[in-house]
């Protein structure tokens, strides 16, 4: 115990915050060590055990004032050995100096003391005799403690309440921006002072405060305390002149003139600070905020935008009316983004929104076609914007249609235009890509509207996709027709074979100016699968681009083999390497026929029985699709003997396999002359494409003797048509077909007005002339498609009735049974290829009943069972 009217310097085992002064240090009670343990179990205030006194020890060096004005010392306490005056006495006469402390802070928000605020609480002495101080054993200690925090608390909530009136009071003699003005200034200096009147008061919130809390009683830390006096004292005192003076401001910069906006920002961030009604309770909810200042800010901004609204609609058109909203609305999210709190963003947009966009919907939507037609980017974009933040269905949904039909339209005008087009009916070559390119046109000024004005939205590229797959299936060139020529599928085929084709540069020049020529065969082969994209019969396109990618490979007419690996590898993409593994193994072939060839030439270097250039390519049945010869030929015998040869030669390391000769497919160059001839032609003679059976037919013309006569005439000898057939063993309407094509090109004559029958004598032109060195006679004949046509027509519904049987089956086995409808409806979804007819489904569920696979239900005839 400490003797009567002395002081001790003992040693401190608490925690002391702030600027110490010598004197703060000498005068503090002795507290029991480890004080911070004591806190930490929430002892009363009151409960301090009086300990002895440490050895003294140096006074500690004073530490420098952080305040520029004079310091208020708070720290000292009269002596400990005055028992005859109360305790409360002591607790007034702390609390007039602490208050003092709280007013500077509060005036300049400078550096408090928190050791008055400890004295104030620890002052209690005991009225007992030896004036010890109140031990943990002492009943009433809690009493004690208990009603000096509630007094101090009290004390310091009327003391900062009467500052607020005087804030108040003052604040009257300000309005408009000066009004802004001066509450932010006092905003910021307040809650300076609220953070450091809560450090300073933080004993109290570390035990009276807290205890009560726990004990459930209506007490809230030192920091919400001094905002909600904030609140109740000043800010429910001027907040409608206050929010006046905010409104009055927005007005202003909404009609163009200059304003501070960094003061509205303060104000709605005090707005946010302030909290809830329920301060006590530490709730985050934003009443203030929404109450006071958002849903009076909504509503004048709908009001005032509701008439202004309808002054630009009197002065001007809804094109006019469509940019000033565009423009204003981004002028209010900026401004929003800047001072609304993120929380309300939304539901202010959705205010602006409704009274700007929604009122003007169809108005606005109206002006989308006209839009379209004009081509007007721009606008669109705007126009796209502004319904956008309607929503999906208010505000994108009907645009979408109406791009959908519009682009559909174009593409059908565009089609109709080229398809009267001269060119377009000269060949399957030019209507194909007349065709192409009037879907490529369509396409990519819609899907660049897309890109620039409706940044690629998902709804609107749907919207685009059905209206090409709907105009390039759909046409006046592709008619719903037989013929699968009148196809999209095989037009884009025809299309494809052209520009890969050696012979149609005209073609492939569409490119950019400047690129190389693989470049430009590239982008166009890129342009084409996007239009293979939105076919509706994949299956048709790869049947026509299998037998024209085998015709260009067999007869060497691939302008490039970097450009056929480009288009398998574009196909592989999308379609998967099913699709393209047929075209692969093809490929293979034609580069193991090369290694082939040569050895064959090298092995039969010196017993050669011929003495010009031969060419074999060996196919794989499976991979190809070329079928064997329907008519017999009886070889020339110059070009038998190469074929023996050859065949002998591949025998030897494959006996196990057989050679199928398709002759249709074969070609020959020979060399003619004809004894009339002048010129070049003369020395050098014509040069002449076949195929094996023209070859056929002419070599006959080249023999000394033969079935024919007048061998010995200068003209050559004279054959007759069944003379010929007889010679070649090919079928008469072969060789008339080919007669007829000699005839035309006046390489032969006839004796029936050079018309070819069967009925007709034919002998060489011996004054056959020509500006052309080279004449290509093998072109494939517009019959010989028509049949090819038809073939590859019977080939897919072949095709297509296995698939849609395996589809069938297949949704069988996991489904065990099914109904008829049901089962229609799968099928459909289940085959990606083509679009499956009805009628074609249930020819292929009668086909599997009839095999076995399937079932009727004996009560159901309408429900098909799985039979494993």
């Amino acid at each position: 115990m400490l003797p009567k009217k002395s002081v001790q310097k003992t040693k401190w085992n608490g925690r002391i915050t702030g600027p110490v002064h010598p004197r703060h240090f000498a005068h503090l009670p002795p507290l029991p060590p480890k004080v911070t343990q004591t806190y930490a179990k929430r002892r009363p205030l009151a409960d301090i055990t009086p300990v002895e006194p440490a050895a003294p020890i140096a006074p500690v060096r004073p530490a420098r004032p952080l305040m520029r004005h004079k310091p208020v010392n708070m720290a000292t306490t009269r002596s400990m050995s005055n028992r005859e005056q109360e305790p409360l006495s002591d607790a007034d006469r702390i609390w007039s100096e602490l208050s003092v402390g709280v007013d500077a802070i509060l005036t300049h928000a400078e550096e408090g003391f928190e050791h008055g605020v400890y004295n104030f609480c620890t002052s209690l002495k005991s009225s007992l005799p030896g004036g010890q101080y109140f031990t943990p054993g002492d009943a009433s200690s809690t009493v004690h403690g208990s009603m000096y925090g509630r007094q101090l608390y009290t004390r310091l909530n009327d003391h900062v309440s009467q500052f607020m009136a005087d804030v108040a009071a003052k604040s009257r003699e300000y309005s408009g921006d000066e009004l802004l003005a001066f509450y932010n200034k006092e905003w910021i200096k307040y809650g300076d002072a609220a953070k450091m009147i809560h450090h300073i008061f933080d004993y109290l919130n570390r035990h009276w405060i807290l205890r009560e809390q726990d004990d459930g009683n209506n007490v809230c830390d030192i920091n919400t305390l001094m905002f909600r006096l904030w609140r109740n004292k000043f800010f429910m005192e001027v907040r409608n002149s206050l929010l006046e003076s905010v409104f009055s401001l927005m007005k202003r910069i909404r009609d163009g003139q200059v304003a501070d906006l960094n003061l509205v920002k303060s104000v709605v961030d005090s707005f946010v600070s302030l909290g809830s009604d329920d301060m006590v309770s530490g709730s985050k909810k934003m009443e203030v905020y929404d109450s006071y200042f958002l849903k009076p800010f909504i509503e004048g901004s709908r009001q005032y935008y509701q008439a202004e609204s309808e002054r630009v609609l009197k002065e001007g058109s809804i094109r006019n009316y469509m940019i000033w909203v565009f423009e204003r609305l981004k002028e209010e999210d900026d401004r929003a983004e800047m001072y609304l709190h993120e929380s309300s963003l939304r539901e202010f947009g959705e205010a602006l929104n409704k009274v700007l966009i929604g009122k003007q919907r169809a108005n606005l939507i109206s002006e989308f076609k006209p839009m379209l037609v004009a081509q007007e980017k721009e606008d669109l974009g705007r126009l796209y914007e502004l319904l956008k933040r309607l929503g999906e269905v208010m505000g994108l949904e009907p645009l979408r249609t109406i791009f959908c039909d519009f682009v559909q339209e174009a593409g059908q005008d565009a089609v109709k235009k080229v398809s009267g087009n001269q060119e377009a009916t000269e060949s399957m070559a030019n209507k194909s890509r007349l065709f192409v390119q009037a879907l490529l046109s369509v396409h990519e000024l819609y899907a660049g509207i897309l890109r620039d004005s409706f940044k690629d939205d998902p709804g609107l590229s749907k919207s685009l996709d059905r209206a090409c797959q709907g105009f390039i299936n759909e046409n006046a060139m592709c008619k719903k027709a037989e013929d699968t020529e009148a196809d999209a599928a095989r037009l884009l085929a025809t299309y494809c074979d052209t520009l890969l084709r050696k012979g149609n540069a005209n073609a492939r020049a569409a490119g950019e100016a400047g690129a190389s020529s693989e470049d430009n065969l590239e982008k166009q082969l890129a342009q084409a699968i996007c239009v293979y994209r939105y076919l509706s019969n994949f299956d048709v396109f790869h049947a026509s681009y299998v037998r024209f990618f085998a015709r260009r490979l067999v007869n060497e007419q691939s302008v490039s083999t970097h450009g056929e690996e480009t288009m398998i590898s574009l196909l592989k993409e999308v379609s998967g390497v099913d699709v393209t593994s047929r075209l692969s193994r093809m490929f293979s072939d034609i580069t193991v026929s090369k290694d082939k060839i040569d050895q064959f030439k090298e092995s039969t270097q010196n017993t050669r029985t011929f003495d010009y250039e031969f060419d074999m390519k060996v196919l794989n049945t499976a991979s190809w699709p070329f079928k064997a010869p329907e008519t017999k030929l009886k070889l020339p015998a110059e070009l038998e003997r190469a074929v023996d040869q050859y065949t002998e030669f591949f025998h030897k390391d494959r006996g196990g396999r057989r050679l199928n000769w398709l002759w249709q497919y074969s070609k020959a160059e020979i060399r003619m002359f004809f004894p009339k001839a002048t010129g070049p032609a003369a020395k050098a003679g014509y040069m002449f494409q076949v195929s094996t059976f023209q070859l056929a037919i002419l070599m006959l013309f080249n023999q000394d003797s033969g079935p024919g006569t007048g061998y010995e005439s200068a003209d050559g000898p004279t054959l007759t048509f069944d003379q010929i057939v007889a010679a070649t063993e090919l079928d008469k309407d072969i060789v008339l077909d080919e007669l007829a094509l000699f005839c035309k090109a006046r390489v032969m004559n006839s004796n029936t007005a050079n018309k070819a029958t069967e009925k007709s004598q034919y002998t060489l032109n011996a004054g056959f002339k020509s500006k052309q060195m080279r004449i290509n006679l093998s072109r494939a004949k517009k019959s010989d498609q028509k049949k090819e046509a038809k073939d590859m027509q019977r080939a897919v519904a072949v095709d297509r009735s296995a698939s849609i049987q395996a589809a069938i089956v297949r949704i069988m086995k996991a489904r065990k049974q099914l109904p008829h409808r049901e089962l229609i409806q799968a099928t459909i979804e289940n085959i990606k290829l083509f679009h499956p007819q009805v009628t074609d489904i249930k020819q292929s569920i009668d086909k599997l009943i009839d095999t076995g696979y399937l079932e009727r239900d004996e009560n159901t005839r309408d429900l098909y069972k799985y039979l494993a």
